[in-house]
């Protein structure tokens, strides 16, 4: 049983949206390690597809890149290590942890736990799991987007960055890039990267607050780019 296939969807359908590249022919040298800068930032109300009287939050982030040898990018059939979605930690009888064994694991939430249907039996370790929920070590290198959110309270306030992995919303807005070298990764890239954060909630959480966002991103060796933020912007749709 793939471990990815049982949890992707539902993490995929909350963190990523649409993504576009436009790449520069003939790039000339760069470093190995990719480099990024923030072009734009924009925000939207959006029709959701299946319920055109409904709108949801979109705000849209346009990165530069470069990167010396072009392997930026995932494909949907890396899942396996070093790319795979979560470990499962196994104690020393080769069981895994399940929820409730111990005071320190974290409440019930679909960023550390996994849950296994009753209609299925799985081998886990020496452990046969049917209907069990057992506690998942999250790999970063599952993602090669990387997102986190800042926002100022009151006008006056410093910018703080807001915890969406913590209760109550256990979300992440982490996601993946595809493939953008379409021949070989032995060649320099650089180009353009737009990619979406979508929730019905952006605008009830900050409402009028100035929000930035921060962003880096991975490539196939796990070189990490620089930490950019964007400028400041109002969850506003514009007139």
């Amino acid at each position: 049983m793939s471990k990815y296939n049982r949890n992707n969807f539902l993490a995929l359908g909350l963190i990523i949206g649409s993504l576009f590249f436009m790449g520069c022919p003939t790039p000339p040298e760069f470093p190995n390690t990719p480099a990024i800068s923030f072009r734009d930032v924009s925000f939207e109300k959006r029709p959701i597809e299946a319920q055109p009287n409904v709108t949801e939050d979109v705000i849209t982030i346009t990165l530069g890149f470069e990167d010396g040898d072009g392997d930026l990018g995932l494909a949907s059939s890396d899942i396996e290590q070093p790319y795979n979605q979560f470990f499962v930690p196994i104690d020393i009888e080769g069981f895994p942890i399940f929820i409730g064994d111990s005071d320190t694991l974290p409440p019930f939430n679909p960023l550390d736990y996994l849950v296994f249907p009753e209609d299925d039996t799985v081998i886990v370790g020496n452990a046969r799991l049917s209907g069990d929920t057992i506690y998942i070590e999250r790999n970063p290198r599952f993602y090669n987007i990387f997102i986190d959110m800042y926002y100022k309270p009151t006008n006056d306030s410093e910018f703080i960055k807001f915890d969406w992995e913590g209760p109550p919303y256990y979300q992440s807005f982490n996601g993946r890039f595809p493939i953008l070298n379409t021949e070989d990764y032995e060649r320099p890239l650089n180009g353009e990267l737009s990619y979406e954060l979508k929730s019905s909630g952006f605008s009830s959480v900050f409402r009028d607050s100035e929000v930035k966002i921060e962003t880096y991103i991975l490539d196939r060796a796990g070189n990490k780019s620089n930490v950019i933020q964007s400028d400041p912007i109002k969850l506003e749709v514009p007139e």
